[in-house]
């Protein structure tokens, strides 16, 4: 049967964060074509693939606000509404450290004793004590042991901030949106501010998505065929011109990717969630994106680049590096029961909507 619900289920989820992350890894594993020779299209690839974030913050920001009216559905009064509030964000950030914590201690500890990459030359300062138990909690942004876990402190951030978002789309959604997207179009002088306004409108359009569009609504193939797809389509290519030529003022480059993931995680789930094979495939690295996001710069920038690149071809290279994180868990084990497992890509399994 063919599905046309533009409501995002689990597993539309986890295959747009499957398209997520290989955008990921080809923005990260080519970040200026190195190790390939013609590379023009391989750069503006790159450049593309920084949209991935905006689609793991839309999802982020969808799931959460789906689960959240389910904890206050039926709640009442100031107090019990806080109360609900605070239990879900704590399993939040339990579940959020549940997963890095592992992953902080077993890959910070390989790269110290068994690679060589001092805590001194990463923090950039002798005295690491403090950076560290920053880094341990997430929130060392680009100072970051591994430069790639920035990510960290946006999105746990953003989970302090969901609940006041949230409260101002059931209020006042469309002076809310406006104030985002001010937000996001205002020049801010202090950098770290600047940036988090702009990766709060895909988070916010992912909430306003949830909270705004009837759970289980279905698209008549007309609707579909006619009318979604087509403006799905048209808006994507319009504003990758727009990001990838800035040609507007205050909009271009990932302050267009709010805008643009919302097109494409519309294109994905209407094109691909019908396709067995290869949504199946995505939704394997989607289910798997918190491990690959966590560990993969390791992999190919910190301790065998000269391996993971060896193939010298682009396309070569990232089918090499994704097709490692296929690795089942049957084909290794220490300790199979607690979901440990060896190959690369899945040192440890653990559940993050990020």
């Amino acid at each position: 049967m063919i599905d046309n619900n533009l409501a995002l289920s689990a597993d539309d989820s986890k295959l747009i964060k499957g398209v997520a992350i290989c955008l990921m890894l080809w923005h990260h594993l080519f970040p200026n074509a190195l190790y390939i020779g013609d590379s023009s299209i391989v750069v503006s690839l790159v450049r593309f693939g920084k949209v991935c974030v905006s689609l793991f913050l839309l999802v982020s920001g969808y799931g959460m606000s789906l689960r959240y009216s389910k904890v206050i559905e039926n709640v009442h009064g100031v107090g019990n509404y806080f109360s609900h509030t605070i239990r879900f964000l704590m399993k939040r950030f339990l579940n959020f450290y549940a997963g890095y914590w592992i992953i902080f201690i077993l890959f910070v500890s390989i790269g110290v004793f068994a690679f060589g990459i001092s805590l001194e030359s990463r923090y950039e300062t002798d005295n690491v004590i403090f950076p560290l138990i920053v880094d341990f909690f997430g929130f060392m942004g680009y100072h970051s042991y591994n430069i790639t876990w920035w990510f960290n402190r946006t999105i746990l951030l953003l989970y302090i901030a969901f609940p006041l978002i949230f409260f101002l789309i059931r209020k006042i959604p469309y002076m809310t949106f406006i104030a985002v997207l001010g937000l996001m179009l205002l020049p801010i002088p202090i950098a770290f501010v600047n940036e988090m306004t702009v990766w709060l409108l895909p988070f916010f359009l992912g909430m306003f998505w949830a909270m705004k569009l009837p759970e289980g609504y279905m698209l008549t193939k007309r609707q579909k065929y006619l009318m979604v797809l087509p403006i799905a389509i048209v808006l994507c290519g319009m504003l990758v011109f727009v990001r990838m030529n800035n040609i507007v003022p205050y909009f271009t480059g990932i302050s267009v990717d709010g805008f643009l993931a919302v097109a494409l995680s519309v294109l994905v789930i209407l094109l691909l969630r019908n396709l067995p094979i290869l949504s199946t495939s995505l939704s394997f690295l989607g289910k798997h994106s918190a491990n690959i996001y966590m560990v993969h710069t390791f992999l190919f920038s910190y301790w065998v680049p000269q391996l993971i690149y060896s193939p010298k071809y682009a396309i070569l290279i990232f089918y090499v590096f994704a097709w490692n994180f296929f690795a089942h868990k049957r084909n290794s084990g220490v300790c199979k029961e607690n979901n440990w497992y060896i190959p690369i890509g899945e040192i440890y399994q653990y559940k993050i909507d990020v």
